[in-house]
């Protein structure tokens, strides 16, 4: 949440529209005291009365007309000065986002190889099989691993954004600018461009810029609470795609099965609360699905005449009464149906389907989220292949004090991702994360966390752990 304020004033500086007033007040009495003046200097006797005429208004007359002036240009300076108040249309939000972070045992690589099929020989048809998560060691809320590791059997090298090469580093994990116009009573345009400064090589920048909101929306009814949106836009599946952005979210890193659900995409969305906010309804039709960007499931435009379907429904109730407080409970369910991202045509379906489940009080918040999915895999077209069974996350928020905050997160993701029978990445991993949150004020927050991997299902452990911290500077 950004909070706005204004810069503190010199207590002795004067205020322009006070200097303004001063002025107008003191040209006023001048006018006030010229008529007084010039009758000082008539030569007339002071014993004989003015006449009045029907040209010239009598003393007292001129002084009510003055005073109705002067009360008229005070008005006016009113209206003046509130109108100045008015809230610009255009804002700007955002933040600098830095950290420092040590990698452990493997050197921040998320797998291993399964040399010679020895632990899974019954997937000694695939070439290569690597046992793990590529994106399992994230240090960072875009979701960055320290390194992505020397997958062998690639023929284009995928670019390592941060390939510290197992060394403890500091790093600006993001530049965040979010402008917000309001277009009319009704439209609002938003957008969101990332600045992440990388290390270059060979005479070309490493440096990355992104857009990840570029959307309308228009305001369907008075209340506010049924909105259109047309754009890039925020996805609909699950709850974590509301804190993707480092000072929105109350740690650092992102949960294990978010690289599924937080990708912005490409088309129109509707999103309405109805039954005095108990019922929450969304949906959107999609060039592909909410799969982040640097995953191997997105493509920002189709290359297929299909969409993909996207829908969330949520029965929220609030508890706060019966024990005073502001205390909210919200079930909700989410689905995604559609063609298979990247693909050429309309072969195949990939869908998703998932629950969640929020708690949110004033100085707690529980969340979990629920979810499986599958995608057939197109090797003639390059497309990959999905089968996600049921994987997930239990996360608590704590503030014990205003300014200090604690995280702890349980998750798991059984996965298994192919590329025909060229590449099998097969996934049986928890991870248990726990973090610590100081806000220094509205516009600082440091925090801290440690991520502890664990394998099973068959897969020898290995030591894939990461400690991480970040400075949020937000705006």
């Amino acid at each position: 949440m950004i909070v706005e304020t204004t810069p503190p004033r010199h207590r002795n500086s004067a205020r322009p529209g006070s200097l303004r007033r001063a002025s107008l007040v003191a040209a006023t009495l001048a006018a006030m005291a010229a008529p007084a003046a010039a009758q000082e200097e008539r030569s007339s006797a002071p014993s004989l009365p003015e006449e009045a005429t029907d040209d010239a208004p009598a003393p007292m007359d001129r002084t009510q007309i003055l005073e109705e002036r002067l009360t008229e240009l005070n008005e006016r300076l009113r209206q003046s000065e509130e109108a100045r108040q008015v809230a610009s249309p255009l804002s700007w939000n955002g933040y600098v986002d830095f950290g420092f972070f040590v990698p452990r045992g493997n050197g921040g690589v998320g797998w291993v190889r399964d040399d010679a099929h020895t632990q899974f020989p019954q997937f000694s048809n695939y070439a290569w099989v690597f046992l793990g998560d590529i994106l399992g060691t994230p240090v960072n809320t875009r979701g960055e691993v320290p390194d992505l590791g020397d997958a062998p059997g690639l023929t284009v090298p995928r670019y390592d954004g941060i390939n510290s090469d197992g060394a403890a580093s500091f790093i600006l994990n993001e530049i965040n600018l979010r402008p917000r116009y309001q277009l009319s009573d009704n439209a609002i345009m938003r957008a969101s461009v990332n600045f992440a400064p990388r290390t270059g090589s060979d005479f070309a920048l490493g440096d990355t810029v992104d857009a990840d909101l570029a959307e309308l929306e228009y305001l369907v009814t008075k209340d506010g609470k049924t909105s259109f949106f047309a754009g890039k836009i925020l996805p609909v599946f699950g709850i974590e795609y509301k804190e993707k952005k480092s000072d929105q979210r109350f740690g650092i890193t992102p949960s294990i099965i978010s690289r599924y659900t937080i990708g912005s995409q490409l088309g129109l969305k509707i999103r309405s609360k109805l039954l005095d906010d108990w019922l929450v309804l969304a949906g959107s039709v999609t060039n592909g699905s909410s799969t982040i960007e640097m995953f191997h499931f997105y493509n920002e435009t189709d290359r297929n005449n299909f969409k993909t379907l996207n829908g969330r429904a949520a029965i929220s109730v609030p508890i706060g009464h019966l024990y005073r407080s502001d205390d909210r409970l919200e079930f909700g369910f989410s689905g995604e149906w559609g063609t298979p991202d990247r693909a050429h045509d309309g072969s195949g379906k990939m869908w998703f389907v998932g629950g969640d489940l929020q708690f949110l009080g004033v100085n707690y918040a529980l969340k979990a989220q629920i979810m499986k999915g599958k995608s057939p895999g197109l090797f003639d077209q390059g497309v990959w292949g999905l089968d996600l069974n049921w994987s997930g996350y239990a996360e608590i928020n704590w503030l014990p004090l205003a300014h200090l905050g604690f995280i702890g997160r349980a998750e798991f993701r059984d996965a298994m991702v192919t590329l025909g029978t060229d590449r099998l990445y097969l996934t049986k991993q928890a991870r248990f994360t726990g973090g610590v949150r100081i806000v220094v004020n509205a516009h600082i927050a440091v925090k801290a966390e440690y991520l502890h991997n664990k394998e099973y299902g068959g897969i020898t452990a290995f030591d894939n752990d990461v400690a991480t911290s970040s400075m949020v500077l937000a705006f």
